[in-house]
């Protein structure tokens, strides 16, 4: 910030806001920096008319939304960054945020167990692609893998569907669509795969909408057979994995993800000894995968519904397996998805007409085991309870990178700011320590799970936590980087302008603005005087703040002057120096002769004509200068007459 001391020697001759006004504003505002906006998973609607809101530390379930869209699987739902509905599709109907039916006849077939799902277009918030996939068994023909459009008005909000039922691939599909983000963090890739074939196809999403030349991955086993269109295709979170189960197979397969080229690779087969595999989810970490099993076909289930967990870490993922829960109460588990609060929910229902008023919780999928803590919360048995509302098979089929939120979250860590620590799922948790692997820094953790740190200086930091519950201990690191500031500044400490005049102040091209005026633009014009203060925001979200003075003078010319005073000795006019350049003063007798120059601000007429007093009388003056303002130089020319004394 600037300094007042430029200023003080000018007040008693410039028109300012006094020191007392400037000191007593609080110039820039509390903030905590930037809140993360990752909420395009944050609402979800889905089984008979239920919905859960996950805009807060733990979901909410969503109740006040009209019985439209019945979705006995996994529909398709999105939102924006900020968590408002823009629209969600059981692959046929797609309703909008205002729950009015705005596409219909898309060809997404309500026999497949991932019919559709919702993609944004890369740099373009006004538009969103609905893929949706047909089966071979659709009585109305075989209509393969499709998009279509849907455009957002950006004065109602409303999402409409714009171009419906775009076709990629021509038929044979097998009804199981995923997504994640490419590589560039960018652009999206929609991973589907074909019927009685092994061939992945990941098609490319980016800002010139959807690449019709998709990536072919041969990899893996065939999908074929009476009840293989049964089953789940899901990628980890993170984007490295992918995970299919085939219901009559009775296997999971387990691939690498390659989200910089679309490649599938490095297939795992499970022994056919998963009776009814269906859903499938990945932990948040990316390290544990959960299959869930089912009678799909009988009235009465000839097995009970099972949950199991494997471990990815694992020598032999499929060896780790362990059965974390069996149905005892005539529920089928259905599908399984991952939420924004680290926890995984679990559809399940009774039958085709008999649901569920609940949702089961695997709330620490993280954990090893028996310790993820299936229906327990603090030791007490505990489900998600849908308000009123009931589940059926699926959960929304959303990109998976959505829910790749890290253990524990931060507002973004910035020089000088206190970082504020937010564990994402703190579900089971007696106590936790952090390290923040800064000697330097200073820290207040009296609030375990939402310490603060101040750090000492910038660059990469290992910051890790280890929770404790019921005696067992869970360690958790996250790379974190502490940012520099911004280096905003005006240039100068002071600006002058004429009275009647204005300068523009702009500090340069930043990703946010806020004024001491209010305005929010990159740069604003004022036309008063006094203290005026920006604060920025860059790109990694930190801020920093600069000050000016704005200083309205006129040039101050005596109209006579006593060189014999003390005080008013010299003819010479008063102007900050810093204001002017080209300056100067002319001195003319009665008979116009040029008596006395100076191009020196500092340097006046004393009285004297050729080293002699001049006679008391009228002299005449002028005086040229070039102004120095935000807006540039301007030539000024002024005369006038001064009154000699003796």
């Amino acid at each position: 910030m600037k300094a007042l001391t430029k200023l003080s020697v000018l007040l008693f001759f410039f028109s300012v806001v006094s020191l007392t006004d400037v000191f007593a504003q609080n110039p820039y505002p509390n903030h905590s920096n930037c809140v993360r906006q990752m909420q395009q998973a944050g609402l979800w609607y889905f089984g008979v008319y239920a919905g859960m809101n996950f805009a807060g530390v733990d979901p909410v379930p969503e109740t006040t939304q009209p019985d439209v869209l019945l979705s006995p699987i996994s529909p398709g739902v999105i939102a924006d960054s900020a968590g408002n509905l823009i629209c969600w599709t059981n692959g046929k109907q797609v309703y909008n945020n205002e729950f009015h039916l705005v596409g219909d006849g898309l060809f997404g077939h309500f026999s497949c167990t991932q019919p559709a799902i919702i993609v944004p277009k890369p740099g373009d918030h006004t538009k969103y692609f609905i893929f949706t996939t047909d089966s071979y068994r659709n009585i109305n023909g075989d209509n393969g893998l499709n998009y279509t459009v849907m455009t957002v008005d950006t004065w109602s909000g409303y999402a409409n569907a714009t171009s419906i039922n775009n076709n990629l691939i021509e038929n044979n599909m097998d009804g199981r669509l995923t997504a994640v983000k490419h590589a560039n963090g960018e652009d999206y890739w929609v991973i589907s795969h074909r019927w009685e074939s092994n061939e992945f196809c990941a098609f490319r999403v980016n800002a010139a909408g959807v690449d019709q030349n998709y990536v072919s991955s041969n990899i893996g086993s065939v999908h074929s057979g009476a009840n293989n269109l049964l089953g789940f295709m899901k990628a980890s979170p993170d984007g490295s994995r992918l995970a299919v189960s085939l219901y009559e197979s009775q296997i999971v397969e387990v691939f690498n993800f390659n989200t910089e080229n679309g490649t599938v690779s490095s297939a795992q087969t499970s022994p056919p000894d998963y009776n009814g595999a269906y859903g499938l989810e990945f932990s948040q970490d990316n390290s544990k995968l959960y299959l869930t099993t089912l009678d799909y076909a009988n009235i009465i289930p000839a097995f009970p519904s099972e949950l199991i967990q494997f471990d990815l870490d694992a020598a032999n993922i499929f060896a780790s397996a362990t059965s974390i829960h069996t149905s005892d109460n005539g529920f089928r588990y259905g599908a399984l998805q991952l939420g924004l609060d680290g926890r995984i929910y679990l559809a399940k229902s009774i039958n085709a007409t008999d649901h569920s008023d609940s949702l089961g919780v695997i709330y620490n999928p993280n954990r090893q085991g028996l310790a993820c803590n299936y229906n327990s919360l603090g030791g007490a048995d505990l489900e998600f309870y849908l308000g009123g509302k009931q589940s059926f098979w699926g959960l929304p089929n959303i990109v998976q990178s959505f829910v790749d939120w890290p253990h524990f979250l931060y507002d973004s860590v910035c020089i000088g700011d206190l970082s504020i620590f937010s564990i994402t799922n703190q579900a089971n948790i007696d106590d936790a320590g952090w390290e923040f692997n800064d000697p330097a820094g200073t820290s207040n953790t009296t609030d375990f799970l939402n310490p603060t740190h101040l750090f000492s200086s910038p660059g990469q930091r290992a910051v890790a936590v280890t929770e404790t519950y019921g005696g067992s201990s869970y360690t958790y690191s996250e790379s974190v980087t502490v940012h520099p500031l911004p280096q905003v500044t005006f240039g100068v400490d002071t600006i002058y302008i004429f009275k009647g005049d204005y300068a523009t102040l702009n500090v340069g091209q930043w990703a946010g603005y806020l004024w001491s005026t209010g305005s929010t633009a990159s740069e604003i014009t004022v036309a008063d005087p006094g203290q005026y203060w920006v604060e920025v925001q860059n790109e990694k979200c930190c801020y920093n703040a600069d000050t000016v003075y704005v200083v309205q003078y006129d040039l101050h010319v005596p109209n006579a002057f006593r060189p014999a005073s003390p005080v008013n000795y010299e003819f010479k006019p008063v102007v900050p120096f810093n204001a002017v350049q080209d300056y100067s003063l002319k001195i003319f007798d009665r008979w116009g002769q040029l008596i006395f120059e100076s191009k020196d601000l500092g340097v006046g007429w004393t009285g004297n004509i050729n080293g002699q007093p001049a006679p008391v009388g009228v002299y005449a003056w002028r005086i040229d200068y070039n102004t120095i303002s935000a807006e540039g130089t301007r030539p000024i020319k002024m005369a006038g007459t001064v009154m000699l004394l003796r």
